[in-house]
């Protein structure tokens, strides 16, 4: 499965009942999906890279009677590396957890918050979209690199976070499902309710493309 490029990033906030949460305020939208665009007035100018690590995890040889007998597949850990050139900053703050002080401020909470992710990107050949799921994970943020602009450049920061990928109830106590929309019973429809249930983005079947 060869992928080309990075079509963009969608995230959200589960609530306690398992369901995202629909709400601007309280959660990151009033349909329950984000996407992270490329538009300044909404404070995102997309995403560069979505390294995904440890969709599998190195077999494990059963030796017996001085011979290999049988292998043992451990349970896949995934994470993801997320560079974005910009992520809206109450959004970013929000799906790490943080907690606001009502006056600008944001504070570390004991408490983790679990986020629903997709990853898109896009088949070499035809071009249709590759959807990697995530149905439960936490995002942390362990560091920011800030350097001093030159006569010359300025020095930017991105967002760099790191999502830890948890099993998921709906995809059979697994923790990432990866959908085609070249395959003829793909349905984007059901894939957003799986991921983000109770969602009230996508409400047909037909693949849309977000606005950017």
């Amino acid at each position: 499965m060869a992928t080309i490029g990075l079509y963009g990033i969608y995230t959200g906030i589960r609530g306690a009942d398992g369901n995202v949460i629909c709400d601007d305020k309280k959660g990151l939208s009033a349909d329950g999906i984000y996407f992270v665009g490329t538009d300044k007035k909404e404070g995102n100018l997309g995403s560069k890279t979505a390294n995904i690590t440890g969709l599998a995890a190195t077999p494990t040889k059963i030796d017996g009677n001085n011979q290999v007998v049988d292998v043992s597949n451990p349970p896949s850990s995934p994470s993801v590396a997320w560079t974005a050139n910009e992520i809206n900053h109450v959004v970013k703050e929000k799906i790490l957890g943080r907690v606001s002080n009502g006056k600008g401020g944001y504070f570390d909470a004991d408490d983790t918050v679990e986020c629903p992710l997709i990853i898109v990107s896009q088949a070499t050949i035809t071009r249709k979209k590759i959807y990697f799921c995530f149905g439960r994970g936490v995002f942390n943020e362990a560091s920011h690199n800030v350097g001093t602009n030159t006569s010359t450049a300025e020095t930017r920061d991105d967002d760099n976070l790191t999502y830890t990928a948890l099993t998921y109830d709906k995809f059979n106590n697994k923790p990432y499902a990866i959908f085609y929309e070249e395959d003829e019973n793909f349905d984007e429809k059901a894939m957003f309710d799986l991921v983000f249930p109770g969602q009230k983005k996508f409400t047909n079947s037909k693949p849309a493309t977000p606005s950017v």
